[in-house]
């Protein structure tokens, strides 16, 4: 017979209590366990029962304790692969452990099960199992396993059970050691002042602290201290004396959490007293009188003889600074005034009104004994919900692996890329533990918002932890919300303490946490229940208006064509109508213009044979002038000679008028021309018979004779051509004569028939007989004309006077005509309005998705049938909803009430807390956090930003889930070693910043070095198995530019996932021979190694006034430039300034002031300055860099790669910053020969590489490095 394994419940109600919750939450995750767990009273028992079952049955025991003192308690760990019961009800690559304790001391020992706990179902055991086969037994309370009974629990099982926790426990030792030098540390270095009251000085923008010594001594002794420390306001309870500072031995203390945060000491640069430091003001007589009397009440019980009263001036911290600058004091803006009236009233109403005034390590101390109670939890076992995290904390190796990867058939989040992808699936699918890299903008915070909601969509809780509350609040706020998901945001506060929460955060924190979720299942219950019926409605709503409009545009339609139609055929009668008023029109018209041709023509000829001239084209009425001819005819009885005959004119009507012109042309010629024939005749007559000779022109030829003789003469001595002209034109003068003077030369003789007789005259007396007859019969016919003349005149008047003019109206046809036009207009109006609405339907079509070639009326009728199909449907959907639609309607309502969550959280807020399946809070947060609000174990711990969190700080969280996903880069800042949301400085630079110290020591350092630094996870992920780890290589946020930089540090594998991304910066500086910056340029180094005179630049007290000059000289053209590209107070362009140290980051805000005429809030920028610690997780279009370090030396001068400025973590967080431009002002000589120990990417252990000398070399080859002189005269440039 088989041995047997006794189990029995625990007498302690806290381990049934913790049991029944374990269940309770398997149960939620799992429902198909109430099939068989159906008794929520007795889930715990009924559940044991199940699992150890009444049949031998193999199991599979892990011995969990981290001591070896399996002589008095061994912790185990029980899972039964395939389960006999609860294989059927959890998936096959999982399995039930039930963990708890054997006592070994006892003789017949039994197991004590305190835990329920999900776990890997692998179906052997592992390394760090042992298999047993036995038979189980429940012991009652009384109970004790009978002797005689074989026991499983034998002392060879106890030597037999690996010792997995061997390396831990060694681990945990140097952990304990560790936070025992840091107590002592924490101890050795704190002092602190005991403060009266504080208040704001706005002149000097810090905080004026009354502090109380007793003496100077001591005063400046902790001022001393205090310098370059960032402090920090304590209520009275972080000291055990009331008046002097001292640390208490224990955690006794409620709480040793600043109420506070500060900056470091402030050194105004005037007004403090001669003879006194800066930042210390020791009060006068006068002004301690003046203050005594309001603290008599708390000097009482004084323990100081002659205590000393100091003003200690102390700077704010940079978010207070950052917040505070964005509001202009000096304005006139009444709005701006009381905002920052409201800031100060927010700013004091946060610090206790007294206290202690000291730093940050105090915040350390709770934090130590914080860490001390999780190593002991995790020793005993205890509150530690990853059964096998000591196997795989220290060994990754152990870590178990998936049987196979899940598929995930719904993303939550679309644009995921494969890498994203192929994390979230590691993640959900890792049984123990998973290793995400997320180099900067690669998306490491997007990937832990999609597996948050595929771990709720199984239903899983998820616990969310940082050690930085910004990273927290961002990751929370990339989840979309989601009815499944429960999220609330912890962080313990008390009254009038600062938030540790962001604002993005408190948006999951208390009342707003529910009202979240509220709008969550809002929008569930809408879009599952009532949006579909009301989206029924307004479909139904929305197509009747659809209808109905288009109802009434095919009745317009419709109207318009009858309409048309209508004036077609009116104004094809009316065209009808004018065609024939036209043509009687078109006849009366020509009847018209031919009498009044005919009128015209008369009356020319009227003119004509009155004035001879103007002679129409035409004649009409040729018998009125058949007298006139035939008496002008009658001319050639004178012996005229005539054109035609009275015959010929008869036979030719057409040459009719020609003829009688010229016939007239020649009366009219003779009648004015006869007097030459009546001077002839006395001239002849006066010459006798014979033949005719004239004196005259004998005479003329004798002078003509003598000029041509004269001129002949005078051509002997010149022989121009203008004398041989005038001789030629004399001669020719001559013969014209000779060869006239012997007949009658005048024109009229020509036009006689007989003319010739005329040229040549022998008989004179015969000539004058015949010009004398001609003379006679000329008056006879010429007085024969004239009477023919007047008497056609006449008839021609006659006829003038019979013509009747009546011009015909062309009224009608433009009735006619205004009539078709105004049919025509009216149809291209309803044609036009028909197209119009043709538009409007085509419109009207689309915006149901119809088109033109569906058919308006067709689509009506179709979207009619629509209708009705959906309104029988609706009317179904409503029926089968008829019970639960008022109470989805109400519940909807409710969510929806104004202030409603507010007022539940008053009434389930715990309840709520307690029942949320993601939980985030810091790594640093007190347990009580979560056990105060009922809240224990996880299925799933992500912890983001691993890399700034030591080992000790990722316990806590690591110790609450059953599975732990780490995401982080080790490439990334180191943790800090001081609390505080200013701290920024690491172990390393503590020990450097020190000699003589017994503690900080470089000994000390090395021996805690993993401890104090990002070593685990990268330990881890250098020895993860792939299918445990994911690395994002495809960033989103920066230009490839700026990307090359960041590759250095990581090998180039970083791709840029959006290449093509708007990235405009709007900026350009050009030098005068250089453009340093352009549109196109997205990268400058100013090497800073020497000013603008070319002397070196040495930095002073991790300060650089040049730098801090050159970025407020910077920051004022670039807020010219974006004035210009057209942002505004209302459109600001976000700039971010990033320094390694808090004074730097104070000197370029006085650089800015002394600037910008006092003001540090620019127009069309908002700039926020701050720390590269508190930088880490943001980004900004526009980033300037200060590395503020010159020693003034050579760059071959051997330097140590330790300092901030030289290490690669901290400027590959400040460079990787910028989205589409960075500038950093730094020393080149500082950087770039020193060597850089860098993590290799794909294997393990670290390489020295010159990587500064790398980036210098790309910097010079892009021409993308200047120099302080070329710099300057770019920004003077652009002015």
């Amino acid at each position: 017979m088989s041995a047997t394994l006794f189990w029995k419940l625990s007498d302690r109600d806290n381990s049934n209590e913790i049991m029944q919750k374990n269940l309770s939450h398997i149960i939620k995750t799992r429902p198909a366990l109430k099939n068989i767990l159906n008794d929520p009273n007795d889930l715990v028992e009924q559940f044991l029962s199940l699992f150890f079952p009444e049949l031998e049955t193999a199991c599979y025991v892990a011995n969990l304790s981290l001591s070896d003192k399996s002589a008095q308690k061994i912790n185990l760990a029980i899972r039964i692969p395939g389960h006999p019961i609860f294989s059927e009800f959890i998936d096959e690559h999982s399995s039930f452990a039930v963990i708890g304790y054997w006592n070994t001391k006892t003789s017949s020992p039994w197991f004590t099960p305190e835990k329920i706990m999900i776990t890997h179902n692998d179906s052997e055991p592992t390394e760090y199992e042992h298999e047993i086969s036995c038979h189980y037994f429940k012991l009652g309370e009384n109970d004790y396993p009978p002797r005689g009974t074989e026991n499983v629990l034998t002392e060879q099982l106890a030597n037999d059970l690996p010792k997995i926790s061997v390396l831990t426990n060694d681990r945990l030792k140097d952990w304990c050691a560790f936070l025992d030098f840091k107590k002592r540390l924490i101890k050795q270095k704190t002092v602190g002042l005991r403060y009266l009251k504080a208040k704001y000085d706005m002149s000097q923008e810090a905080l004026k602290v009354l502090v109380i010594a007793e003496n100077e001594e001591e005063l400046y002794r902790c001022y001393r201290t205090f310098a370059r420390q960032n402090l920090q306001l304590f209520d009275l309870q972080v000291s055990a004396d009331p008046w002097i500072f001292t640390l208490p031995d224990n955690d006794s203390k409620k709480s040793k959490k600043p109420d506070f945060e500060l900056g470091q000491i402030f050194s105004p640069k005037s007004g403090h007293k001669k003879g006194q430091r800066r930042g210390v003001e020791l009060l006068t007589s006068t002004e301690l009188s003046a203050e005594q009397s309001s603290f008599d009440k708390f000097l009482k019980d004084l323990p100081f003889k002659k205590p000393i009263l100091a003003w200690l001036m102390v700077s704010l911290t940079e978010d207070w600074q950052n917040k505070l600058s964005k509001v202009d004091r000096e304005t006139e803006d009444i709005d701006e005034l009381f905002e920052h009236k409201e800031l100060v009233e927010d700013l004091m109403a946060k610090i206790p009104s007294q206290g202690f005034v000291s730093f940050s390590l105090i915040g350390d101390l709770a934090l130590v004994w914080r860490q001390e109670n999780t190593i002991k939890n995790l020793k005993q076992n205890e509150n530690c919900y990853a059964p096998y995290l000591s196997s795989y904390l220290f060994d990754i190796t152990k870590a178990q692996l998936p049987v196979d990867l899940p598929r995930v058939d719904e993303w939550y989040n679309n644009d995921l890329n494969e890498a994203q992808k192929s994390a979230v699936v590691k993640m959900i699918a890792a049984p123990d533990l998973c290793l995400i890299q997320g180099p900067p903008g690669t998306g490491k915070t997007t990937v832990i918002a999609e597996a948050i909601l595929q771990f709720a969509k199984q239903g899983q809780n998820v616990l969310l932890a940082s050690q930085a509350h910004d990273a927290i609040d961002n990751a929370l706020s990339r989840i979309k919300n989601r009815p499944e998901l429960r999220a609330i945001r912890l962080a313990k506060e008390s009254k009038g303490r600062r938030s540790k929460i962001t604002e993005e955060g408190l948006l999951f924190s208390g009342e707003q946490a529910l009202a979240r979720h509220y709008d969550a299942l809002s929008q569930y219950v809408d879009n599952q229940y009532l949006k579909g019926l009301r989206t029924q409605k307004e479909q139904i709503e929305t197509l009747s208006a659809w209808a109905e409009k288009a109802h009434f545009l095919l009745l317009d339609d419709q109207r318009l064509q009858r309409s048309i139609q209508d004036l077609v055929v009116e104004i094809q009668n009316s065209k009808e109508k004018l065609q024939k008023a036209s043509r009687q029109f078109q006849d009366a018209e020509e009847q018209y213009l031919a009498e009044q041709q005919k009128k015209e023509i008369i009356n020319s000829l009227i003119q004509a044979l009155t004035h001879r001239v103007n002679f129409p084209n035409e004649m009409i009425l040729h018998h009125l002038f058949n007298d006139l001819a035939s008496a002008l005819c009658d001319l050639d009885h004178v012996g005229i000679q005539l054109p035609v005959t009275f015959n010929e004119y008869q036979f030719s009507q057409n040459t009719q008028l020609a003829c009688l012109i010229s016939l007239l042309d020649i009366f009219d010629y003779f009648s004015n021309n006869i007097h030459i024939i009546q001077e002839d005749i006395k001239k002849l007559s006066q010459m006798g018979s014979g033949k005719l000779e004239s004196v005259d022109i004998k005479l003329q030829i004798d002078v003509l004779n003598q000029e041509i003789d004269d001129l002949a003469n005078q051509m002997d001595h010149d022989d121009s051509s203008e004398l041989i002209d005038l001789w030629k034109s004399k001669r020719k003068d001559r013969t014209k004569l000779q060869q006239s003077t012997n007949g009658l030369e005048s024109e009229i003789y020509r036009r006689f028939k007989d003319h010739q007789i005329f040229i040549a005259i022998d008989d004179v007396e015969k000539i004058i007989e015949i010009l004398k007859e001609r003379l006679k019969i000329f008056e006879q016919v010429s007085l024969k004309i004239n009477t023919a003349l007047g008497h056609t005149i006449s008839r021609l008047k006659t006829e003038d006077e019979q013509l009747v003019m009546n011009q015909p109206s062309d009224e009608n046809l433009q009735h006619l005509d205004r009539e078709i036009k105004m049919s025509v207009a009216k149809n291209d109006e309803y044609r036009q309005k028909i197209s119009a609405l043709k538009v409007r339907q085509v419109e009207h079509l689309s915006l149901q998705n119809f088109s033109e070639s569906d058919g308006f009326e067709r689509s009506l009728t179709d979207t009619l049938n629509h209708i009705d199909y959906l309104k029988k449907q609706l009317q179904e959907y409503s029926e089968s909803l008829k019970d639960w639609l008022p109470l989805f309607n109400q519940w909807n309502d409710l969510l929806n009430q104004e202030d409603q969550s507010i007022q539940d959280w008053n009434l389930i807020g715990g309840h709520y807390t307690e029942h949320c399946n993601l939980v985030a809070m810091s790594c640093n947060e007190d347990s009580r956090t979560l056990s105060n609000a009922n809240l224990d174990g996880f299925d799933v711990v992500i912890i983001d930003e691993v890399s700034k969190a030591t080992p000790l700080e990722l316990l806590l969280p690591l110790m609450r889930g059953r599975k732990a996903i780490l995401v982080g880069d080790h490439r990334q800042l180191p943790p800090l070693f001081q609390e505080g949301q200013d701290s920024d400085l690491t172990f390393e630079d503590m020990v450097e910043g020190v000699e003589n110290d017994v503690l900080l020591t470089k000994e000390n350092f090395k021996r805690y070095e993993k401890l104090v630094t990002a070593s685990l996870f990268k330990e881890m992920f250098e020895k993860a198995p792939d299918i445990l780890k994911e690395r994002l290589t495809v960033q989103f946020r920066m230009h490839p530019d700026i990307m090359k930089m960041i590759n250095y540090f990581y090998e180039g594998q970083l791709k840029c996932g959006n290449a093509d991304a708007n990235r405009h910066h709007h900026i350009t500086l050009k030098s005068k021979h250089n453009h340093l910056i352009t549109e196109k340029d997205h990268v400058l180094w100013v090497d800073t190694s020497y000013s603008e005179k070319g002397m070196p630049i040495i930095d002073s007290d991790s300060m650089n006034k040049e730098e801090a000059h050159l970025i407020a000289l910077t920051l004022m053209n670039i807020n010219d430039q974006m004035k210009t590209a057209g942002y505004s107070k209302r459109k600001q362009y976000k700039v971010g300034v990033v320094s390694f140290y808090q004074s730097q980051c104070r000197a370029i805000r006085d650089a800015i002031r002394k600037m910008n005429s006092g003001k540090l809030k620019f127009e069309a920028i908002d700039v926020e300055i701050n720390t590269v610690i508190r930088y880490q997780g943001k980004e900004k279009p526009i980033i300037l860099i200060s590395l503020v370090r010159n020693d003034g030396k050579a760059k071959e001068t051997r330097r140590s790669s330790n300092a901030n400025v030289a290490r690669f973590e901290f400027i590959n967080v400040a460079m990787s910053r910028a989205q589409n431009l960075l500038m950093v002002f730094g020393a080149r000589n500082m950087l770039e020969m020193r060597d850089i120990k860098l993590p290799k990417m794909d294997e393990q252990g670290s390489e020295k590489k010159k990587v500064y000398k790398d980036i210098f070399e790309r910097l010079d080859r892009d021409a993308r490095i200047c120099t302080t002189k070329e710099f300057i005269e770019a920004c003077a440039q652009y002015k």
